[in-house]
């Protein structure tokens, strides 16, 4: 077996699998959160995840330990059995069961691989259930994915809620070319310090940013590109809820904290399937008193970054 480690949030994760494809892949989507980049953590919990065959093995599940059920896209459903308490299954699609033993920090990944020709074998890639698997386990060590951008002012982070579409990963761009810190553009993790402050986490992947002529999406590596300064981790200051809208002129109101613990939960991953679900909640409560604005996102082009600040 080989393995990859990476370091996301202070928490190493040390993959191990049998397959060549796997841990490229993994230095691919974890571009700066591997060993060839100084992570700069101090201290850090560790987690194990063993990727392995499902061949000759059986999982059985309990329909009464069912949690929670739906879909990671349209063709990706979902299962969630609590198992016991030391032990939870999930299993996607018909083909990839896996693993939770939370008290462990160890996580087993089953997949299913069926003998191809010429002695080739197939089986569910990484890109498949990567970023449910890397939710899941971040809760388990009290870090909360959520679906957001964010960026760092003066020792201080914003965090950039909205749906895709919005404008985080544009928004993003700006701030960082006007001399911000890039801390990602699509998923940050938050948690609460010993010193009870609220902490984004970056996740430094490549962005997806629109090919205007091709009018697709290419991913890019923007702090290369663009020769961004960026940050793994900061102290929130400011909750941003992106609204694009029309017109040329940008506008930032005011929110409540009602709104911005709302928007908090709804970022987040489904409660039913986190981890430490109490504390979630507790860390989102504090999140929203934190100063909380609702930017109405006009034309980027004429965007002001001072409107932020």
């Amino acid at each position: 077996m080989t393995t990859t480690k990476i370091v996301i949030a202070g928490i190493e994760i040390t993959f191990w699998t049998e397959h060549l494809s796997d841990e490229e892949f993994l230095n691919e989507i974890f571009l700066y959160h591997t060993e060839q980049n100084p992570v700069p953590y101090d201290r850090k919990e560790c987690h194990d995840v063993i990727i392995s065959s499902l061949t000759g093995k059986v999982i059985t599940t309990d329909e009464k330990q069912l949690v929670w059920n739906g879909y990671i896209n349209e063709n990706m459903p979902v299962k969630w059995y609590n198992v016991n308490d030391t032990e939870d299954i999930v299993c996607i699609g018909n083909d990839i069961v896996i693993k939770h033993l939370p008290q462990r920090f160890i996580t087993i990944c089953h997949l299913s691989e069926t003998k191809a020709k010429f002695f080739k074998s197939h089986r569910p890639r990484l890109t498949n259930y990567i970023f449910l698997l890397l939710h899941n386990i971040m809760s388990m060590h009290k870090k909360y994915c959520v679906h957001a951008s964010c960026a760092a002012k003066n020792e201080t982070a914003y965090l950039f809620l909205g749906k895709s579409g919005e404008g985080k990963t544009t928004l993003s761009s700006i701030l960082g070319n006007a001399g911000w810190e890039y801390m990602g553009d699509d998923l940050v993790f938050i948690s609460e310090n010993e010193n009870h402050e609220i902490i984004a986490d970056g996740f430094l992947c490549k962005a997806k940013l629109l090919n205007a002529k091709m009018q697709t999406k290419d991913a890019i590596d923007i702090i290369k590109n663009q020769n961004f300064n960026y940050s793994y981790s900061k102290k929130i200051g400011t909750v941003v809820k992106l609204q694009k809208t029309a017109g040329n002129n940008s506008s930032l109101l005011p929110a409540s904290q009602a709104e911005s613990f709302a928007w908090l939960m709804s970022s987040g991953n489904n409660i039913r399937i986190q981890y430490h679900k109490q504390h979630w909640m507790n860390v989102a409560e504090k999140a929203s008193d934190l100063p909380a604005y609702t930017l109405k996102f006009a034309n980027k082009e004429l965007f002001e970054p001072s409107i932020l600040v």
